[in-house]
């Protein structure tokens, strides 16, 4: 009886700490060191099983040898062994004598193991993981420990699954954010150098790395290291270059357009070592796509073997996608700077030919205004795809995972407790669906395709974020005329910019935004009461940059208005005969 008490002891004080404990690392060392202490084994571990990989791995220990063994780390393809039979079948398994057991492997740092029992952590008909508690006795399990065992495990398996689903959630979540600052900074940035830097530090938010490189194929067919960070000399690994067959793997992003990763390049007979990164163990890279060439790869390291996984190659794929925007926005930008000193010197030499010097700089100025209507085609399409992207991945493995949570809600049946952390949980789901939806929404509005500006406009500034902080209005006067989709986006993206910059910046309580159609021109008029600005210190930032050079893509003017204190009103005109229908 005293026994019968301790077990249920074990299982009240169980169930007080999955509900209370929200660190998983913090509760899986409590999780052992109750069982271990609650009924006297010699060594209790807590494994979980990483399906994709195959591998069944040590998360906590608790017993004479736990910390060594967790110094030293333990993992184990499924199926083999007992904890990795277990974790393969789902199906318990006891060893009374280890000895007599074909399936027992021992281990170097329990040397004294004489039983063992395995219990499956399910969760419907997955196994999530696997408690293994280990005797130096033989036939130390009782009838009553194995059922009290196998109740732990199945306490324990439902709080480990929340956990995993949390921790994707705020995973997916800082991915979606961090491609949303990608595509904010290609947006906003044209030099070559600043872009690609800012892709790397962007990179390095998801991607644990110690170094990151961008490889782009030159004009002359070498290969050149054009991005570097994180080694012990950035300027040494971008001074070299290199011929394609000169380095094998080469073959593999750029005619394959393969993603790869290496678990360590000391092994891989194909490797060739570059200037300045020999720190370089494991390895994933991921090839720069443009249409259908490839032009380089991006790449990541770590100096420990095993590092990257097949994750993060996704993850290092999608950023590689946003450097092959940045890099031809670069390009075409170079191109566009090009063309005005070539304009520029024409113009001084041939001041004696002014009528030829007058249709040169005509038939420059249609040329850049092109090149300006390409690179903003470039990013919408980009924007466009990334929106696709991330509601057909990220946003449906949202909705994925709030069906499992209703599932397994249906599953636990009566149990009020668990059942209201799992309405939390899906509620949290429910949150980053919508969030989501926003900044798919900000990447690529539909309204503007389907109902036109003026609902696209009313639409975007409901969804900004409104209450005691700060207050919209939205006016429209004139009749609404019917404009070619590149104005109508224009207009859309500079209102886009200039209310995000009133957010993040001008501490304003109101913001007003004006849309007048008149017989000649659409004129638009943002105007917030913030903290205004010295307009001569911003007359360089990368926002009015973008907001004039939009303005000037569709022929129109625009004017800032500010002062420190007194709030900000940009105005621009865009004349009917240029664009509407």
């Amino acid at each position: 009886m005293e026994r019968v008490r301790s077990h249920l002891s074990l299982i009240h004080r169980l169930g007080q700490l999955v509900t209370s404990i929200r660190k998983p690392e913090t509760l899986f060392a409590q999780i052992t060191h109750l069982v271990y202490t609650s009924l006297g084994f010699d060594h209790v571990q807590l494994l979980l099983t990483e399906t994709e990989q195959r591998r069944v791995s040590l998360v906590h220990a608790a017993g004479p040898h736990a910390e060594a063994l967790l110094a030293h780390g333990y993992s184990d393809t499924l199926g083999r062994g007992i904890i990795g039979r277990v974790a393969e079948t789902g199906q318990m398994w006891m060893s009374q004598d280890v000895t007599q057991d074909s399936h027992f492997v021992g281990n170097a740092l329990l040397p004294n193991t004489a039983s063992e029992l395995a219990l499956p952590l399910r969760l419907a008909d997955r196994v999530v993981g696997v408690l293994d508690i280990q005797s130096d006795r033989r036939d130390a399990f009782r009838h009553n420990d194995v059922f009290l065992l196998q109740t732990v495990a199945d306490q324990i398996a439902p709080v480990i699954e929340q956990h995993r689903l949390l921790a994707a959630e705020r995973q997916g979540r800082e991915l979606a954010n961090t491609l949303a600052d990608v595509s904010r900074i290609i947006s906003s940035r044209l030099d070559p150098r600043h872009v690609l830097e800012a892709v790397l530090l962007q990179l390095e938010r998801v991607v644990p790395n110690r170094g990151s490189r961008v490889t782009l194929l030159g004009d002359d067919g070498r290969m050149r290291v054009v991005a570097a960070k994180g080694y012990p000399d950035n300027e040494l690994v971008k001074k070299h270059s290199f011929l394609p067959h000169e380095a094998p793997l080469s073959r593999s992003a750029l005619e394959q357009k393969e993603t790869i990763v290496i678990g360590d390049v000391r092994l891989e007979p194909t490797w060739t070592w570059q200037p300045g990164t020999k720190q370089i163990v494991s390895w994933c890279s991921a090839p720069l796509v443009h249409g259908t060439e490839c032009v380089g790869w991006l790449c990541v390291d770590w100096p420990e073997p095993n590092f990257y996984n097949f994750e993060h190659g996704r993850v290092v794929r999608a950023f590689a996608d946003q450097a092959v925007v940045a890099i031809e926005n670069a390009r075409l930008f170079e191109r566009r700077r090009e063309l005005n000193d070539i304009l520029e010197y024409k113009v001084a030499d041939r001041t004696r030919l002014l009528r030829e010097a007058h249709d040169e700089i005509a038939v420059k100025a249609n040329e850049l205004q092109a090149l300006w209507r390409r690179v903003v085609d470039v990013q919408e399409r980009e924007r466009k795809r990334i929106a696709h992207d991330l509601h057909d991945s990220v946003a449906q493995s949202i909705l994925a995972a709030t069906y499992q949570l209703q599932t397994v809600r249906r599953r636990l049946g009566g149990d009020v407790e668990q059942n209201q952390r799992l309405i939390a949980c899906q509620a949290t789901l429910d949150a980053s669906l919508s969030e989501m939806k926003r900044i798919i929404y900000a990447l690529r509005p539909n309204v503007l395709d389907e109902l036109g500006l003026v609902a696209a406009l009313e639409n975007y500034l409901s969804v900004l974020p409104q209450g005691e902080s700060l207050a919209t209005s939205f006016l429209v006067e004139g009749s609404a005329i019917p404009l070619l989709p590149d104005a109508e986006l224009a207009i859309f993206r500079i209102v886009q910019e200039a209310c995000q910059n009133t957010i993040r910046h001008a501490g304003a309580r109101t913001l007003v935004l004006a849309l007048t159609y008149n017989t000649a021109e659409v004129v638009v008029s943002i105007r917030d009461d913030g903290i205004g600005f010295t307009l001569d210190d911003a007359r360089m930032g990368l926002g009015l940059v973008g907001i004039r050079e939009r303005t000037q893509a569709v022929g129109g003017q625009i004017s800032v208005s500010t002062a420190p204190g007194s709030g900000t009103e940009i105005i621009f005109c865009v004349p009917l005969e240029a664009c509407a229908v």
